[in-house]
C-alpha cells in the first residue's frame, strides 16, 4: 500500500543575533560587532527515484537550523544550509485550506516552503545589538499522484491485470476471482518509438456512487489515456456508464481526457463481435492488442 497523503509541519531555522562586542580607540569603546547569519530555509525537491511519501509516515515536524550569532570585528554570522526534502515526482503541495501552492511534477523541480529568517544587526558602528529574525512556519499537505499516462479500470475480475501484463511486459498476480489488484501498480510500456507510463488500479466497486475504498481514483489524475474495461457483452454499456460516472464525479478533468472502452476476453464470446463504441480484445490471448496499442500512441501523440 501506497502512502500519498501526508500533513507536514514545517519551521525554518532563526536568523543569528547580531554580535554585540567593542573595542578601545582613544579611550572610547566602539562597536564592532557583526550582522547574525540567516536561518535555514526548508525546500521541498521532486525526486524520480521515490514512488510515496512512506518516508514521511514517522516523522512530519522538521525544524531547520538556526543561523549563526554574529562576533567581533564585524564578522557575520554563518548562513544555516537549506533543509532541503526530497518527495516523489508527482506531489503536490497544498496550504491546509486545500489550496494548490506548487504541483512538483517535473525532475528536481523545488518548492521553497518556508523562508529562513534573517540575522540581527550587530552593534558595528554604534547601532543597537538585534535578536535575528524567526523563520517562518507552516503546515504543508503532500498529496502524491502516480505520473502515468494510461490508466486501467474495470470492475473485479474483468482481466485488468491481465491486460496491464500484456501491455508493460510484466508478470503481475492473475487469479480467477474478485480483488486480485489490491493497489495500484505501474509499469513503463514501449510499443514502436513510444513510451509511456501504464496504471493498474484496484477494482471499482459495483454499485453507485463513490466509496472511501474508491479513493484510488485520484491517480488517474495525470493520466491523458483512460482504459475502462468490462467482459460482459450483455451489461458492459451499463457498467461503462457506472464507471465513468464515478472517474468524472471523482475528479471533473476526465472529462477532457482520452477513453477507450475495452471489451474483454472476446475469445470467449465471439472474437468477430463488433459493438459500438467498443474495442475487442482478448488480453489473454492477445485479441486486438496490436490495435489497442496503436491507439494509445495515437492519443498521448494527439495530447
Amino acid at each position: 500500500m501506497i502512502i500519498d497523503n501526508i500533513k507536514l509541519h514545517l519551521k525554518a531555522g532563526n536568523g543569528g543575533d547580531g554580535g554585540l562586542s567593542f573595542f578601545r580607540k582613544r579611550n572610547n569603546l566602539i562597536g564592532d560587532g557583526g550582522r547574525g547569519g540567516k536561518g535555514a530555509d526548508i525546500i521541498l525537491r521532486a525526486n524520480e527515484s521515490l514512488y510515496d511519501l512512506n518516508k514521511f509516515s514517522y516523522k512530519k515536524r522538521f525544524v531547520a537550523r538556526n543561523g549563526g550569532n554574529g562576533t567581533s570585528s564585524n564578522k557575520k554570522g554563518k548562513d544555516a544550509e537549506p533543509l532541503i526534502l526530497d518527495v516523489p515526482l508527482g506531489t503536490s503541495i497544498k496550504n491546509f485550506k486545500g489550496d494548490m501552492r506548487v504541483d512538483l511534477n517535473q525532475p528536481e523541480q523545488i518548492f521553497l516552503a518556508v523562508r529562513g529568517g534573517k540575522g540581527g544587526e550587530g552593534n558595528y558602528k554604534g547601532s543597537e545589538a538585534q535578536k535575528g529574525y524567526p523563520g517562518q512556519e507552516k503546515y504543508f499537505i503532500s498529496d502524491y499522484r502516480i505520473p502515468c499516462d494510461v490508466g486501467i479500470i474495470g470492475f473485479p475480475n474483468v482481466g485488468k491485470t491481465t491486460l496491464f501484463n500484456s501491455l508493460s511486459g510484466k508478470q503481475h498476480k492473475v487469479a480467477g476471482y474478485p480483488f486480485t489488484t489490491l493497489h495500484n501498480s505501474w509499469a513503463v510500456c514501449e510499443y514502436k518509438t513510444r513510451r509511456f507510463v501504464l496504471l493498474d488500479t484496484p477494482p471499482i466497486r459495483e454499485r453507485d456512487g463513490l466509496s472511501k475504498e474508491e479513493d484510488f481514483l485520484k491517480h488517474l489524475y495525470r493520466t491523458k489515456v483512460i482504459l475502462i474495461v468490462s467482459d460482459n457483452f450483455d451489461k458492459c454499456k451499463s457498467q461503462i456508464k457506472i464507471i465513468r460516472n464515478k472517474i468524472v464525479d471523482f475528479d471533473k478533468s476526465c472529462r477532457s481526457k482520452k477513453i477507450f472502452y475495452l471489451l474483454n476476453k472476446i475469445d470467449k464470446i465471439d472474437e468477430g463481435l463488433k459493438i459500438r463504441g467498443f474495442l475487442p480484445v482478448s488480453a489473454k490471448q492477445g485479441t486486438g492488442m496490436d490495435i489497442l496499442r496503436e491507439k494509445i500512441v495515437r492519443a498521448l501523440s494527439d495530447g
